[in-house]
């Protein structure tokens, strides 16, 4: 009687592992069925277009004043007046500082009076030499050639005190007006070294500095070989015509163009570079003297170029990188090759081909070869021109269900009328509820699969059973 129990065990050993293979494989339909519903990160793309793009050469540029003057004193005295404001525009001829003038003035009144005193003398001497000039001509007697000749040097020598008078009258005038300091251009005051009430000198040095500000210029050297390319082009009627922008610390372009205003003549033997000027109008004085900005000689003609978004390069150890989406909505990553900034975009020599796709938003949330659920927009990037779907999706439908589909008359106009944000919504709520319905049946199909199986095993085992004892 020792085989049927051990027939009986064999059947209920069975029937534990037909149980077990259908909770697994229940388990496991459920746990597919869970990550295929997971929803799929969603990111915002668009497509690779071209653009008007003018080639940029840059360089590292320094701004200077057009005209810059150190005011310095020319006579010493008393400060009394500094009626200009500091940091603020002076005009030509404002005054800037006033100098005590009481010794200046007493300086010229004794200067007139010493050319005074030497007209009266001069006068005095000439008409000696007049009267003796006429008695010699008359072969007189009485004046000698000894005494003619002195009348005339002490004539001579009465001129000349004269001019001494006049000249010192002169500078006593210059000293004078020297102690009023105004400046020699309009421009822009810089701060004051001296303060009323100070004694000040030539040997003060410089007093305050006045900048010209409009136009500024801008410096900034190039290489001997760029210098000599160059003008090997110029020569051969095939050098590019150059438009000078410069772009300003904080990344903006300064609105306006410049000019080239000087090449220098000679090449620095230290650096081996050609030191160039620009100049640029400045009129709302946003430039300053001594500011460091981007040089940018712009080509005149534009050419067509690949330009993306600067929030959709990404940079690893082996260099700039996009996402891009491909037409299974799933994410590769592309190197490129990138050059100038245009604007919030980027322009891309290699790695890209207009009408590819790219993630521009949502890039953290995914990685390479994973499926998204994509939004585009328009490379212009507005919230109008965003849709859900790109164009012609619609037509060609997601795994050729809609081409295949039969189209009514008048579904083109609808379509087209429609927008695709508005029909995008429901096909994926179809494919949503489509999904669940494939991911359920298999589940429910395990089931019912399972306890069949379970039931003829159980038969199988009863009936070896039977027949075991029939043959006792």
């Amino acid at each position: 009687m020792a085989q049927p129990d051990s027939a009986a065990g064999l059947w209920k050993v069975g029937v534990v592992c037909v149980l077990f293979l259908a909770v697994s494989a229940c388990s496991d339909g459920g746990d597919k069925a869970s990550e295929d519903n997971k929803p799929l990160p969603g990111v915002v793309a668009e497509a690779v277009t071209e653009k008007d793009v003018s080639n940029e050469t840059t360089f590292v540029g320094q701004t200077r004043s057009s005209q810059s003057v150190d005011i310095q004193a020319r006579v010493k005295g008393t400060l009394l007046e500094r009626p200009f404001v500091e940091g603020h525009q002076v005009k030509e001829g404002e005054v800037l500082y006033k100098i005590d003038p009481s010794e200046f003035e007493a300086n010229l009144l004794a200067a007139n009076a010493t050319l005074a005193k030497a007209q009266a003398s001069s006068a005095e001497k000439n008409l000696t030499l007049s009267r003796y000039q006429a008695l010699v001509d008359k072969n007189s007697p009485g004046v000698s050639e000894a005494q003619y000749d002195v009348a005339l040097s002490q004539a001579k020598q009465a001129d000349a005190e004269v001019s001494a008078g006049k000249a010192d009258v002169a500078n006593a005038k210059l000293d004078l007006g020297y102690a009023t300091i105004t400046s020699p251009l309009t421009g822009r005051a810089g701060i004051s070294t001296v303060d009323v009430g100070n004694i000040i000198g030539p040997e003060s040095g410089v007093l305050v500095t006045v900048l010209a500000l409009d136009p500024i210029e801008v410096d900034f050297s190039v290489g001997e070989r760029v210098y000599l390319s160059y003008m090997e082009a110029k020569q051969a009627g095939t050098a590019k015509v150059f438009t000078p922008r410069i772009r300003l610390a904080d990344g903006k372009l300064y609105p306006h163009e410049g000019e080239l205003y000087v090449v220098n003549n000679e090449v620095d033997p230290a650096t081996g570079t050609i030191a160039i000027r620009l100049k640029f109008p400045n009129p709302d004085r946003l430039l300053l003297p001594g500011q460091y900005v981007t040089v940018l000689l712009t080509d005149e003609k534009p050419e067509k170029q690949i330009v993306v978004p600067q929030a959709a390069v990404q940079q690893n150890q082996s260099g700039p990188f996009v996402l891009v989406v491909d037409g299974n909505d799933q994410v590769q990553s592309r190197a490129i090759k990138t050059a100038q900034r245009v604007g919030t975009g980027i322009v891309v020599t290699d790695g890209l081909v207009p009408g590819q796709t790219i993630v521009v938003e949502g890039i953290q949330k995914v990685r390479p070869g994973a499926k998204v659920k994509v939004t585009y927009q328009n490379p212009s990037g507005t919230a109008e021109n965003v849709d859900d779907t790109p164009a012609g999706e619609a037509t060609s439908g997601a795994g050729g269900t809609e081409a295949g589909a039969e189209k009514a008359p008048g579904a083109k106009s609808e379509a087209s009328s429609t927008p695709a944000k508005q029909s995008s919504k429901p096909e994926a709520e179809d494919r949503g509820k489509a999904q669940e319905e494939g991911n359920a049946q298999p589940s429910s199909g395990t089931d019912t699969d399972a306890k069949p199986a379970s039931q003829s095993a159980a038969g199988k085992d009863g009936k070896a059973g039977d027949d075991a004892e029939a043959k006792q």
